[in-house]
């Protein structure tokens, strides 16, 4: 299988993280690659074993009832040098593939000369097929790329012997198993013709290398390699968090947890644990207003008239009013001062004259107010004071 590189610029591709609960799994790896008509991705394959001829097999699944295709081209930047593939240039190689609707996988109409330590680059223009107008609301999901060994190439796969294993490969349909998404479980005589495949391969069995921190113990299942994995934590060898998760340590991972309401996506950054957020909204998990908001989801400014910047984040109250202002949303005067301090009004708060003002010796009122008709200020005097 390739490895798929998504560009952070691409935003034509989307990233696609399913997992199986109440449904059937129909996909294998991460999940899928959600392809805009006529974008494109690249797979990048610098993992072959074996130089030989291998068959490529695309799965993906689409979304609606209209065939796609597919521009397909494989490239390297390092020319190669084994006496099998040699003889190729990799820019040579170009593929224009329908992609039925009512299927889930194509193999492309020639196999490719891959050689080990060389890097390949198999890129992929995805697009409605038939049509010249591209549709921004249109999508395919793209699973994986898949390189098929063309079996008969390999040393223990000649003569006499070697009929007898293409026979049951055949009739069994040992190959076939690989191609739909999820495989299904091998037959008996497949997983011993598969290995034998994949030690001829890989010049015999391979080690476990299970990560120490990612996996349960240093074993392996004999078939395909896979190691048992701490919580949130995938890979054949359990190297890394799985998606929606972060944090990759002894206890394995830790899931993202970013808000439905909040973030982006249910990803976050494999280390930090960050989520990407909504525009208003902050947190690790995106489950937070920004500053001087309050009310999630649903963040709106806090209205505190110019006399505070910040809010409580639930309530709306305003925090730390200035100005010798109070309230709610800082709309009053504190006692002590009279005025109108709402925005707008051309007014601030005033010390009330009564007659000092608050926290002089000669103040003795508690509050005080500008009367309606004479705009005289009235002082409510302090217990055991009189005015006159």
């Amino acid at each position: 299988r390739a490895k798929l590189c998504r560009c952070p610029a691409q935003l034509d591709v989307e990233e696609v993280v399913r997992d199986s609960a109440g449904r059937m799994v129909t996909w294998t790896g991460l999940g899928f690659a959600r392809v805009r008509d006529g974008a494109g991705l690249t797979f990048r394959v610098d993992n072959v074993p074996y130089p030989m001829d291998y068959e490529l097999l695309l799965r993906y699944e689409p979304e609606s009832a209209e065939d796609w295709e597919a521009v397909v081209s494989v490239s390297s930047r390092v020319l190669p040098t084994s006496s099998r593939c040699g003889n190729l240039l990799p820019s040579e190689q170009m593929y224009r593939e329908i992609l039925p609707h009512s299927q889930r996988y194509v193999l492309l109409s020639r196999p490719f000369c891959f050689e080990p330590s060389t890097p390949y680059e198999v890129t992929m223009r995805l697009q409605r097929a038939g049509v010249t107008q591209r549709h921004p609301g249109a999508f395919i999901l793209i699973d994986s790329l898949v390189l098929l060994p063309r079996v008969s190439e390999l040393p223990g796969f000649h003569g006499a012997e070697a009929a007898v294993r293409q026979e049951e490969l055949e009739r069994y349909q040992c190959l076939e198993v690989f191609r739909m998404a999820p495989p299904h479980p091998l037959a008996q005589a497949c997983a011993r013709l598969v290995c034998s495949v994949s030690a001829l391969m890989h010049g015999g069995a391979l080690p476990c290398q299970c990560d120490p921190q990612g996996s349960r113990s240093s074993e392996c299942q004999v078939q395909g390699g896979q190691c048992e994995c701490k919580p949130h934590v995938i890979g054949r060898r359990c190297d890394h968090c799985a998606p929606g998760s972060y944090g990759f340590g002894p206890l394995g991972c830790s899931p993202c947890t970013c808000s439905p309401e909040g973030s982006v996506s249910q990803l976050c950054d494999k280390v930090s644990g960050q989520c990407r957020c909504q525009p208003g909204t902050v947190g690790r998990q995106c489950d937070q207003c920004q500053p001087g908001h309050w009310g999630f989801p649903a963040c709106r400014p806090c209205q505190c008239n110019g006399h505070a910047e910040e809010c409580d984040p639930r309530t709306g109250t305003c925090l730390r009013c200035r100005d010798h202002t109070s309230g709610r949303h800082c709309e009053r005067c504190q006692d002590g001062y009279y005025g109108n301090p709402v925005l707008g009004s051309g007014q601030q708060c005033r010390p009330c004259p009564c007659p000092g003002y608050p926290g002089t010796r000669h103040y003795h009122g508690s509050t005080c107010h500008a009367d309606d008709e004479t705009h005289h200020i009235v002082c409510v005097c302090a217990p055991g004071y009189a005015g006159e």
